[in-house]
């Protein structure tokens, strides 16, 4: 997935410098949606993700190719709010316990967009359809985590406790404990209509954000009479349903 995203990058950068790309219109941007940790070991529930930033458009109007009037390439910054909520049931003796504990983190994202768009052929000029594709790279800022045990029924503090903390406030810092850097894809749709543009899209993270205990193969080891039971597997990705709504500012191109 890394060699593609690269190479997609490269094809990328290479087209703005063999079609004649240059600067269209730039603008603002924010977004708000569903953001969760797409992990298959842990129940999950989403919380509110979001998305502010500016973006600016390269254009190929000077171009020969029949694609100059339809497709363009979008990049920009973002601020963005990824992360989610995670609960797990553990046997504790006879009785259940639960781990349960949240992610919210925020990212600096730089997302590169492969786009085209469509002029509806109806009387009413100016309104336009679109589809967009391509990937982003986000480097983690600040978050809070959360992640404790709790058994139902027993009030001890053995049998209630956080996980991974011991008083220290870095403790509840969420770079301490997942990794700060995500790669992932995004693809949506678009409408636009003269300066306004509103979108629906999927953010979907490639990079784990962090290693946990492959239980399944612990068991398995255990079995078979081994004593290994650290094993580790990548744990959760970034994953977040948008809804974003542009605004054109002006543009570099003269009329």
């Amino acid at each position: 997935m890394k060699k593609i995203g690269l190479i997609g990058l490269i094809g990328l950068i290479g087209l703005m410098g063999s079609a004649h790309a240059q600067f269209g219109d730039y603008g603002v941007k924010i977004g708000v949606g569903l953001a969760t940790m797409d992990d298959d070991l842990a129940s999950k529930s989403p919380i509110l993700g979001a998305s502010i930033g500016g973006y600016i458009n390269y254009t190929f109007a000077q171009s020969e190719s029949v694609l100059a009037e339809t497709f363009y390439l979008q990049t920009g910054l973002n601020l963005t709010r990824r992360g989610g909520n995670f609960q797990e049931v553990l046997e504790n003796g006879a009785s259940l316990m639960f781990r349960e504990g949240y992610y919210h983190s925020y990212y600096i994202q730089l997302p590169i967009l492969a786009c085209v768009h469509y002029e509806l052929p109806i009387r009413a000029s100016g309104h336009v359809v679109g589809v967009f594709l391509g990937p982003s790279v986000s480097y983690g800022l600040f978050g809070s985590y959360g992640d404790r045990r709790i058994t139902p029924g027993i009030t001890s503090s053995t049998a209630n406790y956080d996980v991974n903390f011991n008083g220290s406030p870095d403790d509840r810092k969420v770079f301490n404990h997942v990794n700060r850097l995500d790669v992932s894809a995004i693809f949506g749709f678009c409408y636009e209509y003269k300066r306004l543009s509103a979108s629906i899209y999927i953010d979907h993270g490639f990079l784990a954000t962090s290693e946990g205990d492959d239980i399944l193969r612990i068991i398995e080891n255990a079995a078979g009479g081994s004593s290994k039971v650290d094993v580790k597997i990548p744990n959760g990705h970034n994953v977040a349903y948008m809804l974003s709504v542009s605004y054109s500012l002006g543009s570099f191109m003269k009329e």
